[in-house]
């Protein structure tokens, strides 16, 4: 059972929420939890192996054993996964066989590629498991998911499928919110709470519908709202020692890869490619490992994955993005776990959840958006006790964003300070966070242009529709009001990469 964690050094804090606010709580407090068999609470570690629970599952599988609503947050690689599915394997709840859709146990997560390793971890654990994401074909969809006791999934397809009747919810014993904060951001609200509703609503269980949430970030206000479909959930925090700057923001759970190095190496952004190659190529001398690059755009990861495949003979570079189709992606994927591919560059769609063998070294070739996205981003590294490095390859145009990022990160995130950082001037700053249909010096929506440079052509491969939206990859979405935006012909190109208003998660790249 390859991705089965061992203990992280972490401190545990566990709590638990006495009530939820009744005006918007939407179970009934006379409901009761029905209690797992002392068998099931006796037998669960034995499906772990030889393994020791790590402290999220030493936490939250008695909780879920005993029938409770369960928050959990942890930093990335803690054993979330095993901890919400080890419950239901104990309990014998989604391994048989079901009639038709009428799933036992519904996952519901931000991408398809965590739908995917969620329903294949299930399955080493002998539930009968089956996905619904975007990407396949409606007969794929019907055979992946009838007759199976888990399916995990997309909130677009699976509210469009119990929209349509074919998914059925009748039988729901327990369901699970995976990334639950990029779930419950503003994007997804609304399916994530229309499938709630629908499963309370349908559920033939005369008891208590036990719902667990599990993230790595967990932001007050969209716990608050979480809340809401839950009755009584006991909370169990995970998270590294935090700083005096940190405590100042408790009520944010931010944890990250705090067992990795973090280094920061200032470059120019005609530089910036062929600095990574290097690194790369260095973390990849001895066999086995992968490296993760990260990039902000589509177009960037598809454009640098060409170059760094010239930069690196004998490498095979994968790129990963929303607009590939879904057989791409998996095949993708499938080369980095046999070890065929040993560098992945992709946009934030890489950034929760996925779980690649051994990352050496993570690249953070653009800054992220966010604090929370940044540390999602690390999380690849330094997993399971490994030893692991971050490193952000910073140009002068993206110092300001850094400096937003660097000061909401936790201490143990923090690469050295470095003379060159706080040298920020504000002229050559790449603008974004300025609204829809405004423009940067360049005369381009957030992109600025040196003085006397062609303006670049306005990309044709971004994936819009029509209709101003890219549907991409996580939760299956599209993205609403998008702008077309060109590539600089340099290394790192252009376009949103600050602070931003708060966007719908469809929008993610």
């Amino acid at each position: 059972m390859t991705r089965i964690q061992d203990k992280p050094r972490q401190s545990a804090v566990a709590s638990s929420s006495a009530s939820a606010s009744s005006a918007g709580q939407t179970r009934s407090s006379a409901q009761t939890p029905a209690r797992a068999p002392a068998a099931a609470t006796a037998d669960w570690r034995a499906l772990l192996g030889d393994r020791t629970p790590t402290p999220v599952q030493a936490g939250a599988i008695p909780a879920l054993l005993s029938g409770r609503d369960v928050i959990t947050t942890a930093r990335t690689g803690s054993g979330k996964t095993l901890a919400f599915l080890i419950p239901a394997a104990a309990r014998g709840i989604g391994m048989g066989a079901v009639r038709g859709m009428r799933p036992e146990v519904l996952v519901i997560t931000p991408t398809r590629e965590l739908a995917v390793q969620i329903r294949d971890v299930a399955r080493e654990l002998g539930l009968t498991a089956g996905r619904i994401t975007g990407g396949i074909t409606p007969g794929q969809t019907r055979s992946e998911a009838t007759g199976k006791g888990l399916i995990s999934g997309t909130p677009g397809r699976l509210k469009d499928l119990i929209g349509r009747n074919e998914l059925s919810l009748a039988g729901l014993r327990y369901v699970v919110l995976d990334e639950a904060d990029e779930l419950l951001s503003l994007g997804f609200l609304r399916d994530v709470g229309d499938i709630l509703r629908a499963a309370q609503q349908q559920s033939s269980n005369s008891g208590h519908l036990q719902v667990a949430m599990a993230s790595a970030t967990f932001p007050a206000e969209i716990r608050a709202v979480a809340e809401r479909f839950m009755l009584n959930p006991e909370r169990i925090d995970i998270a590294p020692a935090r700083s005096d700057d940190a405590a100042a923001n408790a009520a944010d759970v931010l944890g990250g890869a705090t067992g990795a190095t973090h280094l920061l190496v200032n470059t120019t952004r005609d530089q910036v490619l062929d600095l990574a190659a290097d690194r790369a190529r260095e973390a990849l001398r001895e066999p086995g490992g992968c490296v993760v690059i990260f990039s902000r755009t589509k177009s960037l990861v598809k454009r640098r994955a060409e170059k760094l495949n010239e930069l690196l003979p004998g490498e095979i570079v994968s790129p990963l993005e929303g607009n590939m189709d879904q057989k791409k992606r998996e095949r993708t994927m499938a080369l980095l776990r046999e070890g065929k591919s040993r560098i992945l560059i992709a946009t934030d769609i890489a950034g929760r959840g996925i779980d690649l063998p051994e990352v050496r070294l993570v690249i953070h070739m653009d800054i992220s958006s966010t604090a929370e996205d940044h540390v999602h981003r690390s999380g690849r590294t330094a997993r399971a006790g490994r030893p692991g490095t971050n490193l952000v390859l910073l140009i002068p145009e993206q110092r300001a964003l850094w400096q937003n990022v660097r000061r909401k990160l936790p201490g143990a995130l923090h690469p050295p300070l470095t003379r060159e950082e706080s040298q920020i001037d504000k002229d050559i700053q790449e603008k974004q966070g300025q609204g829809r249909g405004q423009q940067g010096p360049g005369g381009r929506q957030g992109q600025p242009r040196a003085q006397g440079q062609a303006q670049p052509a306005r990309s044709q491969g971004g994936g819009q529709n029509a209709g101003g939206g890219t549907r991409g990859a996580q939760g299956d979405r599209p993205r609403q009001g998008s702008q077309g935006r060109g590539d600089s012909p340099a290394g790192t190109g252009a376009g949103r990469v600050g602070p931003q208003r708060p966007r719908g998660r469809g929008g993610r790249r």
